[in-house]
């Protein structure tokens, strides 16, 4: 999927130092976005009794079972959709597109645009755990899922706006 050697103006090919470390960074970011997909992210409690695990993916399936299509459609499109497709164009970006490309400061503007889309599924997650809490029939305890898949949303944040700095410096370097 991905070239053995980075396009010979990309951004990869003229990185030094830890920048050189973006292109496998974003791969990591890829791998712990998967584990934090299907790790368990809470536990709900309810009553004494009944106590049930969910990861991301088994939110997702329970929201398909009870016909819930929509808020289905919006956790799967903001957890999984649009995480997995920033982290696959900032790797193409890095490592196929030359530095010197019109498109490539656009391409970067619209990838920051989608990374601050990407959180909107870390606060529904905050928020369901708030209002569990808040109510008087169940408690919530919250897993390691949440927290490698808040963490690759964040770094994956950082990794597109520091892509978009070595853009723009390698546009002034021309």
């Amino acid at each position: 999927m991905f070239p053995d050697l980075p396009h010979p103006r990309s951004l990869a090919a003229s990185a030094s130092g830890a920048d050189r470390l973006l292109g496998p960074g974003f791969a990591v970011i890829g791998l712990m976005l998967i584990a934090g997909w299907s790790l368990p992210i809470m536990t709900i409690s309810k009553l004494v009794f009944f106590a049930e695990r969910l990861s991301i993916l088994d939110a997702i399936a329970v929201l398909w079972r009870e016909d819930q299509v929509f808020l289905c459609l919006v956790v799967a499109l903001f957890s999984i959709v649009f995480p997995a497709l920033k982290i696959a164009a900032a790797l193409w970006l890095w490592y196929a597109v030359d530095a010197r490309a019109e498109g490539l400061h656009r391409a970067l503007d619209r990838l920051e645009v989608l990374s601050r889309w990407s959180m909107l599924d870390v606060f529904l997650a905050a928020l369901t755990i708030v209002a569990i809490q808040v109510s008087l029939i169940g408690e919530v305890t919250t897993h390691t899922g949440l927290y490698v898949f808040t963490a690759a949303v964040v770094m994956s944040m950082l990794g597109v706006r520091r892509l978009t700095v070595l853009a723009r410096r390698a546009a002034l370097n021309d």
